[in-house]
């Protein structure tokens, strides 16, 4: 029996077979994913809590304390839809790496390009969720932009988290790119980490485990006066502080060094996207450095309804929805990948980001 490649359920499995693009921010620091049946999710995040067990005398039973709040956003996520179109003009001429004298037929075709371009579309989701989470570590917030499919009405939402506070801006010779008249470096690097990253920990009740900035932030790492005077104590002696040895680790991501009293690795993250006019930029630019816990956000997805082949609209609950729906009368097949996601912070805490330079 031949699968119908225009089931709905069909395409949700094909889907989850599919491999994503590289992405460190959001495997890193939101891994989880929670899926919703309604159109809206809801948000919940926290911060810590230090308090004190009170004391009681002997006999006077106990002392309610209360407990610690936390808070929660109720949010319909934008909508993520890209979409493909295949005409009769698409699959009547060879495609992408066809034999020149090649045998397929158009039909052939037409299921080899079906499934390339719901690869893509799947791709194009992942690398904005990636983007997602990038804006939200950097700036605590994230603008939703775009319009309608009329391409008349504007689609306009900020996304912020106004609690996150963890955040600073170096200035003066405290950046990590001025110099002196001898041209040394002035800004001491390490006891930016070190006062950081002992801000989360306490903070979050965590100590921190990874740190990132782009290559050419990294690079200061090694330039700098306060990273250099340990770096030039015997090796014997300063291995128990700091490692560097950069190594790539997988495409766009390399890890870069190790301060062990810190317990904390050092990556260098230079993974780009094209921002719609043939521009690449980097979801991690130039300038920022962050100290974080990972393993603790998630994603959370709402519902995407829509209208199937047989009339009837139908609620389906996952990461990705796929869809696809003929025109008879224009020749031609429409191919969309729709997800609705929001990032979310479990604690709000978790992570700190220095503007360096």
């Amino acid at each position: 029996m031949a699968l119908d490649l225009n089931n709905t359920y069909l395409l949700l499995q094909a889907l989850e077979q599919s491999y994503p693009p590289q992405t460190l921010f959001r495997d890193t620091f939101f891994p989880n994913t929670v899926t919703f049946p309604t159109k809206s999710v809801l948000m919940d995040y926290r911060k810590g809590s230090r308090v004190l067990a009170p004391f009681v005398s002997n006999g006077s039973g106990s002392v309610n304390v209360d407990r610690n709040g936390f808070h929660t956003k109720e949010y319909e996520p934008p909508m993520m839809a890209p979409s493909r179109l295949i005409t009769v003009q698409h699959i009547d001429k060879r495609g992408f790496g066809e034999a020149m004298f090649s045998t397929q037929t158009p039909e052939q075709r037409a299921l080899a390009l079906r499934a390339q371009d719901m690869a893509e579309l799947q791709d194009m989701t992942t690398r904005t969720i990636e983007w997602m989470c990038a804006q939200l570590m950097i700036y605590g917030e994230f603008e939703v932009s775009g319009y309608a499919e009329d391409g008349k009405n504007k689609i306009q939402d900020t996304v912020t988290y106004a609690d996150w506070t963890q955040k600073a801006t170096m200035s003066g010779n405290d950046k990590w790119d001025t110099v002196d008249s001898n041209g040394a470096y002035t800004a001491d690097i390490y006891d930016q980490i070190k006062t950081v990253a002992q801000t989360v920990s306490r903070n979050s009740g965590r100590v921190p485990n990874i740190a990132l900035g782009s290559w050419k932030t990294c690079q200061y790492l090694l330039k700098n006066k306060s990273m250099l005077d340990i770096l030039m104590i015997p090796s014997r002696d300063n291995v128990a502080l700091m490692q560097f040895q950069p190594k790539i680790t997988s495409p766009g991501v390399i890890r870069y060094g190790y301060l062990s009293e810190l317990n904390l690795d050092i990556y260098a993250y230079d993974g780009v996207y094209d921002d719609g006019s043939g521009t690449l930029q980097q979801y991690l630019p130039d300038g920022y450095f962050i100290v974080a816990n990972s393993g603790r956000g998630s994603q959370l997805f709402g519902s995407i309804t829509q209208l199937e082949d047989d009339g009837e609209f139908r609620t389906y609950e996952g990461k990705t929805v796929p869809k696809i729906w003929k025109d008879t009368g224009a020749d031609s097949l429409k191919i969309r990948v729709a997800s609705k996601c929001v990032p979310k912070p479990e604690f709000i805490d978790d992570w700190y980001t220095i503007k360096a330079f």
